[in-house]
């Protein structure tokens, strides 16, 4: 073998380990950025809308509520509501709100309502209820949200554009 052939030779291997570290570096940060965006979401299935209008842009302060069909609220993987364990005591639902009115919302507004001096939340609240959550579930909620310790005033349904349930078992 020549000194040029061996010198070609030494020149067509390429060290891949830098690409195959940011591969690496790609797919954990790729992985890290989808769990934290789906955080907030439970596996539901929405109710189908068919007048509704797209959260194209949704702000960037919305704290979002699930409720399962059994009734559980949960905030961020956590249940705050149980019917089984909390019966009919809804106190829990009651300082999530305030929690979320300390912490997470930002625009809120001092309103006089009954002769009583309020701190309204001007902030949204999502709402993702399954499809076959009994409507009371939501009516409990939203009976808290208009509490004066609480004072939400903004709150929306997350609907779906088609039916799922009929896209899962038709198959």
């Amino acid at each position: 073998m020549s000194l040029l052939e061996d010198e070609v030779e030494r020149e067509a291997d390429m060290d891949m380990t830098p690409m195959i570290d940011c591969v690496f570096l790609l797919m954990i940060f790729f992985v890290l950025v989808i769990d934290l965006s789906q955080k907030d979401l439970e596996d539901l299935i929405l109710p189908m809308a068919k007048y509704a209008t797209p959260d194209d842009s949704p702000p960037e302060v919305r704290p979002i509520l699930n409720i399962t069909q059994d009734g559980r609220m949960v905030y961020r993987k956590n249940v705050r509501y149980d019917p089984i364990q909390h019966g009919d005591d809804m106190s829990t639902v009651g300082e999530l709100l305030i929690e979320w009115k300390n912490t997470v919302v930002q625009d809120m507004d001092e309103e006089t309502i009954g002769g009583k001096l309020v701190t309204v939340v001007n902030d949204p609240i999502l709402i993702r209820a399954d499809k076959w959550t009994e409507w009371h579930w939501v009516g409990k909620f939203m009976t808290g949200c208009s509490q004066p310790e609480a004072a939400f005033w903004k709150i929306e349904l997350a609907m779906s554009e088609e039916d799922k349930e009929v896209r899962l078992y038709s198959k």
